[in-house]
């Protein structure tokens, strides 16, 4: 598999890794600024004593979430670059892969275990959950997946853009029939699939409805 030439990416901004999320839970959490300026606006007045505190505590709130989320993005944001700038290319040998049952931003989070190794790499297995574009699962059927790698810290990633195209898996999936097996047998592997999330509830029918009609 060969890994095609990136350019280098540009670092990783310290405000537009913070901003959002901050911005983000302010605006969900508007009730806290909104009973904070009510509670100054107020002053004194009865029944109004406790638009402060709670308004403040809200917005502390928000914004010590929103902080966390950030040095979470601005850490793996660094991660990212520093791999992309100075990490060697490498493949990744997939091992397994399984489905969580858990999507994030509508794609499937699998967890993977892969076997690393290259040119001054030395070989090592890791296993991690990841974000797996459903576009990009047909690549996990190829065996190696080209990757980024420290060797001293042993951080990687997965280097998506460089892989090389195949075709799309769900309809081979769907319609190719399985050779020398059994009906049951043949059943068996579907439901596995359906399970992975593999095949749509339509694709798995329409598979059914072709084994039982062929016994």
């Amino acid at each position: 598999m060969t890994v095609a030439p990136r350019d280098v990416p540009r670092p990783p901004s310290l405000l537009g890794s913070y901003l959002p999320p901050v911005l983000f839970l302010l605006v969900c959490g508007v009730v806290g600024p909104i009973f904070l300026v009510m509670g100054i606006a107020m002053g004194d007045q009865p029944d109004a004593g406790w638009l402060l505190p709670i308004g403040v505590s809200i917005t502390v709130l928000d914004l010590v979430i929103g902080v966390l989320i950030g040095r979470g993005r601005y850490r793996s944001a660094k991660k990212l670059h520093r791999l992309r700038t100075n990490g060697r290319p490498a493949r990744g040998q997939v091992l397994s892969f399984d489905s969580t049952n858990v999507r994030i931003n509508d794609q499937p989070l699998l967890k993977l275990r892969l076997r690393i190794h290259g040119d001054d790499v030395a070989p090592f297995e890791v296993e991690s959950r990841t974000v797996v574009p459903d576009l990009r699962m047909p690549l996990l059927y190829t065996g190696e997946l080209p990757v980024l790698v420290d060797p001293e810290s042993r951080e990687w990633e997965i280097d998506w853009d460089a892989a090389e195209p195949v075709a799309p898996l769900r309809p081979s999936v769907a319609v190719r029939p399985p050779d020398q097996k059994t009906p049951a047998e043949r059943l068996a592997e579907l439901d596995d699939l359906l399970k992975r999330d593999l095949v749509s509830r339509e694709e798995y029918d329409a598979t059914r409805a072709r084994i039982l009609g062929g016994i």
